[in-house]
């Protein structure tokens, strides 16, 4: 329900409901009270970006940065376990490998960290965690395949997990 529905109905309610006599300045004082109130909390997981500007991504678009994953279905794009949680994919620099690019990435959520290698190939990623942690999903060994697209406007990247279909993309920059 969009801030501005509640907002009315507060208002016809401080304004109809029986036994309330509020005069009209007291009844639209508490509206904006309210309207405050909801501006300030932001609405918890009600996150508002902007819609992803995808684009073929780069390994420049990568190297050496992190994207953070919350709001939404937060890190789910990794592992179904991780949805509500928080999570940072954070790469180093990278190394060409005929046409395709190794970068190390690590992993970071749940207070733990996993660490391995990726590849970015065209809009493929793979991810092959060398180094697993035991506050995450994964294995030593294990293979997570994404299709990757990077934003025009502001740094975010997009993810979609090739094996699950989840997608999700990262926090603006």
């Amino acid at each position: 329900m969009s801030n501005l529905v509640v907002l009315s109905m507060t208002f016809r309610f401080l304004n109809c409901a029986p036994g309330v006599r509020l005069s009209r300045r007291a009844a639209l004082g508490l509206t904006l009270a309210a309207a405050a109130a909801l501006a300030g909390c932001g609405g918890g997981d009600d996150v508002d970006w902007d819609p992803l500007n995808p684009r073929d991504p780069t390994v420049a678009d990568i190297a050496g940065e992190s994207f953070v994953f919350t709001g939404f279905s937060y890190g789910a794009v990794f592992d179904p376990s991780l949805d509500r949680a928080t999570t940072t994919l954070t790469f180093g620099a990278s190394q060409a490998a005929g046409a395709a690019f190794v970068l190390p990435f690590s992993l970071a959520a749940n207070g733990g960290v996993a660490s391995g290698s990726s590849t970015l190939d065209g809009a493929r990623l793979t991810l092959v965690v060398a180094q697993p942690h035991p506050a995450l999903p994964f294995a030593a060994g294990q293979v997570l395949n994404f299709d990757l697209q990077a934003d025009v406007d502001d740094g975010r990247i997009g993810l979609t997990n090739r094996d699950s279909g989840v997608q999700q993309t990262s926090a603006p920059r």
